[in-house]
């Protein structure tokens, strides 16, 4: 990179190894997860340190163009410079939400969001569902998952109707929080994270929808559909996590470069 690139960054250029892998030094990550390396922080992950190694290479990817477009041929090394410092700053920017999200803090009361539904609400009970879908999600992963996790499972409950489809990334009620939930349903395609989401969904009655135009609905199990039993394999389970967090965080660094457009809703 050039000398205009490297100080637009908000970190050096000094690389460590991780696995035979280059990446970030912990002291040129965002302060959250300086704080998570060094026990300081308000999270409660079950193995910090991993998620910061995850942390330190993501960044150095990003920031270094590190990726196969670059790596596997030369058509495209003209344009390295520019990739590196865009998505050098996407990346930091990404770790600097995540980071943040994994407060404790961040997570939802389920309880209290539980108790400020009402019960004159012709769907009151759909709409409790929909909280103990949440909940039984937050059993099964705690807060190992960053807190948009649970949130984007949440946000049918404040909808006019629970099985409104609302294309998050168009929608001005939920322009707020659209990237970090568009982030988590797309991480998903690690499947095994997903049929985990719909095992527990189809348990209380629905399946999760979600498309590449960015909408998002709760579907309601039909008369001839049945619930499944899935339970992620023990000896894969750091993996399935770790790959569901990795491409959550690509996600949210992409997310205003996908071509998305109003056609695709419908």
């Amino acid at each position: 990179m050039s000398a205009i690139i490297r100080n637009s960054l908000p970190f050096g250029e000094s690389t460590c190894l991780i696995e035979d892998e280059q990446a970030i030094p912990v002291n040129q990550l965002p302060q959250s997860w300086q704080d998570i390396y060094a026990g300081k922080s308000n999270t409660k992950l079950s193995d910090p340190q991993a998620y910061v190694k995850m942390a330190q290479l993501f960044l150095h990817k990003m920031s270094h163009g590190d990726v196969d477009l670059f790596n596997e041929s030369e058509d495209f090394l003209d344009c390295k410079p520019a990739f590196c410092e865009i998505f050098g700053k996407l990346a930091w920017k990404t770790l600097e939400f995540y980071g943040e999200d994994f407060d404790i803090n961040k997570y939802p009361n389920f309880d209290l969001i539980e108790n400020e539904l009402s019960l004159e609400q012709e769907d009151y009970t759909e709409r409790k569902k929909i909280i103990e879908i949440a909940k039984d999600l937050f059993k099964e992963f705690g807060y190992d998952l960053p807190a948009s996790f649970y949130h984007v499972h949440l946000a049918p409950i404040s909808r006019k109707e629970i099985s409104e489809v609302r294309p998050l990334r168009f929608s001005e009620e939920d322009r707020k929080n659209a990237r970090a939930w568009d982030a988590s349903l797309h991480g998903q395609k690690v499947f095994p994270i997903q049929l985990m989401v719909q095992s527990i969904s189809s348990k209380h009655g629905f399946f999760q929808e979600h498309g590449c135009g960015c909408n998002h609905a709760m579907a309601r199990v039909g008369a001839t559909d049945t619930s499944f039993d899935y339970q992620i394999r023990p000896q894969m389970r750091t993996t399935w996590i770790r790959d569901f967090i990795w491409t959550v965080w690509y996600e949210y660094a992409f997310y205003k470069f996908v071509p998305v457009n109003r056609f695709l809703v419908g």
